[in-house]
């Protein structure tokens, strides 16, 4: 009987004479709105295991984004725009200004930080999803492509990284309040 792993997205394969490893903790809450014949609804939580994994592919999504820094690095002084033949940058028309990138930059910021603050508050299962490392990365490549990539280099990795600490900080707030429970409760 194979199961689902939604962490790693992989199939494991259950056998019936093994115990899991892990250890599963559930946490009991009164949730508005939930029916009232069962008030103390019990919720699906990650176990230690999972959290970690989940930490590992965060870390791995900063190590494969520090690469991508190192790379755009080394070629920031070249000029992508102008590399292109005329008929190509006739339609590709002007670079864009830097301060739309940095509106971009900031838009994009929230849209990673604020749905990881929610997590936090409300207490769900933390996320994180590979789709976010080309966006991080993308931001080189428009910098480039403006050619303010050596003067917004420092801004967009910092940046990076810091978003990159934001959900660790997710994952790490919610296995501190999922070993901090099972030691209240037990």
């Amino acid at each position: 009987m194979n199961d689902h792993d939604p962490i790693t997205n992989k199939r494991q394969r259950k056998f019936s004479g093994q115990q899991p490893r892990a250890r599963v903790v559930a946490i009991k809450r009164n949730w508005p709105g939930g029916d009232l014949d069962q008030p103390n609804e019990t919720r699906e939580c990650l176990t230690c295991a999972m959290l970690h994994a989940l930490s590992r592919k965060g870390l791995w999504g900063l190590l494969v984004f520090l690469v991508a820094s190192v790379a755009a690095f080394m070629v920031q002084d070249f000029n992508l725009y102008q590399s292109f033949p005329e008929p190509v940058l006739e339609i590709l028309g002007c670079p864009p200004p830097a301060t739309l990138i940095h509106l971009a930059l900031t838009g994009y910021s929230f849209t990673v930080v604020v749905p990881v603050l929610i997590r936090m508050a409300t207490g769900e299962n933390p996320v994180i999803s590979w789709y976010h490392l080309p966006c991080r990365v993308v931001f080189y490549l428009f910098y480039l492509a403006s050619t303010t990539l050596p003067e917004n280099f420092v801004a967009a990795f910092t940046i990076g990284c810091l978003l990159y600490v934001v959900e660790q900080v997710g994952i790490w707030s919610y296995l501190y309040k999922l070993l901090h429970g099972a030691e209240a409760s037990g």
